[in-house]
């Protein structure tokens, strides 16, 4: 999290100070604020293995992982706009049930919230047009969080939550379709490719995985933005 604060202001005060002496009429700036909704398809790690912890005592507890193959989310986003280029901040939050992987029968399902914090950085190709096609690149921390897939060895004492954090870098690619000169209808293709170094659990609180667990999300985006 700390990183994709430090990348979002490092980008943020060098795009101001880059443009900042710069002629208004040459670097014309706008602003945006939108809400997309994605499908998003995932493959890699996670679900595929269980992971095993110990709490603070010695205590052997194993992790079952969701197997997150296909979920939706909104996107929530804000961003600027600095001739061609574009810088967004962009959200995603949702809950949703589906299996647990690990367990012989495929059929233990809990709830599952996933959410997303990123920057992106796009170039608008034929900007000012009001058909711009755009490629970019994103960073992203992301948090998965799941209810009850915490199996103690003792197994008298409650399942528990786990969460599952790590970060990744995407590519981004968009068509910006002007309605007004203010209504931005875009749709997106997001290659997401994640690793997750990082594993809490009530009981053995934050550790570091020894081998990460990379996954790749595919997104298909349709979102509308109101530019001022």
């Amino acid at each position: 999290m700390k990183k994709l604060i430090a990348v979002f202001l490092f980008l943020s005060f060098f795009t101001a100070n880059a443009f900042a002496y710069e002629d208004e009429g040459y670097w014309p700036r706008s602003y945006y604020a939108g809400l997309g909704f994605s499908a998003v398809a995932t493959r890699g790690d996670i679900g595929n293995y269980t992971l095993n912890t110990k709490t603070e005592d010695g205590e052997k507890e194993t992790v079952h992982l969701p197997s997150t193959n296909l979920f939706v989310s909104p996107d929530f986003i804000l961003g600027v706009n600095i001739a061609q280029f574009s810088l967004a901040l962009n959200y995603n939050y949702w809950y949703f049930t589906d299996n647990l992987a690990g367990f012989p029968e495929n059929n233990v399902e809990e709830q599952i919230r996933i959410w997303r914090l990123g920057i992106e950085f796009i170039y608008n190709i034929f900007w000012p047009e009001f058909f711009q096609p755009g490629i970019g690149l994103g960073y992203a921390y992301t948090s998965i969080k799941t209810d009850n897939s915490v199996i103690p060895a003792d197994e008298s004492k409650e399942k528990t939550d786990s969460e599952l954090m790590g970060s990744s870098i995407a590519m981004i690619f968009d068509i910006r379709y002007f309605l007004t000169d203010h209504i931005i209808l875009v749709p997106t293709i997001k290659f997401y490719e994640s690793w997750f170094s990082n594993l809490y659990t009530e009981n053995a609180g934050t550790k570091d995985l020894k081998h990460k667990q990379w996954q790749t999300f595919a997104v298909i985006e349709m979102a509308i933005l109101y530019q001022f």
